[in-house]
């Protein structure tokens, strides 16, 4: 691999200081400079690539995020970085594989971990988003964000399972409003209660068919 010119390094680390302030557009700019003199370091290419993200360059980044791992294909962090800007593009599944791919390199990538759980998270598969999370906090008890969205995961597993029982209750009984509404404005502090109710009456129903002449 080669190492990194002079130049490229003083390069690099303006760009990093444009990162830090948000200059995302003005920091690839300083990449690009870098690149022009150490152009197979796979680390400015992959540092372009998280400022092109964070531009909301996601095209661009993909291709740097690609041409790192063409370079250097047991980077871990490339290969988050390419499962979350095939997230934002709408790649779900070839997200996932990324994150995978980078888990596999290194097993305790907590952002690879983050990464997963997120784009499970926003495909409906709670379950296995949950698990994301909980390997997290494995690794780091005390990281409150991962907590925090495992319980969201939680809830929100709960809420969909909640709909589905009213679907299957609506076949033979009334449901209530205050339990219906609970769905759409994401009552997710009344879900349990809302469920337990529902299985009361879908219960008394049943026994009232059975005892039915």
């Amino acid at each position: 691999m080669a190492t990194r010119e002079e130049g490229a390094e003083a390069w690099y680390h303006r760009g990093q200081a444009l990162c830090s302030t948000r200059n995302y557009n003005k920091a690839t700019v300083c990449y690009d400079k870098a690149l022009e003199l150490s152009p197979d370091d796979p680390v400015l290419w992959r540092r372009k690539g998280f400022a092109l993200l964070k531009a909301d360059r996601y095209n661009e980044a993909l291709a740097c995020f690609d041409q790192a791992l063409a370079i250097d294909p047991e980077d871990a962090t490339a290969w988050q970085r390419k499962g979350y800007v095939l997230a934002r593009l709408g790649r779900n599944e070839d997200a996932i594989a990324c994150c995978e791919k980078a888990l596999t390199l290194d097993p305790h990538h907590i952002l690879a971990w983050q990464s997963r759980g997120w784009v499970l998270g926003a495909m409906c598969r709670y379950d296995e988003a949950v698990d994301c999370y909980e390997a997290i906090l494995e690794i780091d008890p005390d990281r409150g964000s991962a907590a925090w969205h495992r319980e969201r995961m939680h809830e929100r597993r709960n809420l969909e399972a909640l709909a589905s029982e009213i679907r299957e209750a609506e076949r033979f009984v009334e449901v209530p409003a205050c339990i219906r509404d609970v769905v759409p404005e994401r009552d997710y502090a009344n879900v349990g209660l809302a469920r337990a109710v529902l299985r009361e009456l879908a219960g008394q129903a049943e026994r009232a068919a059975v005892q039915r002449p």
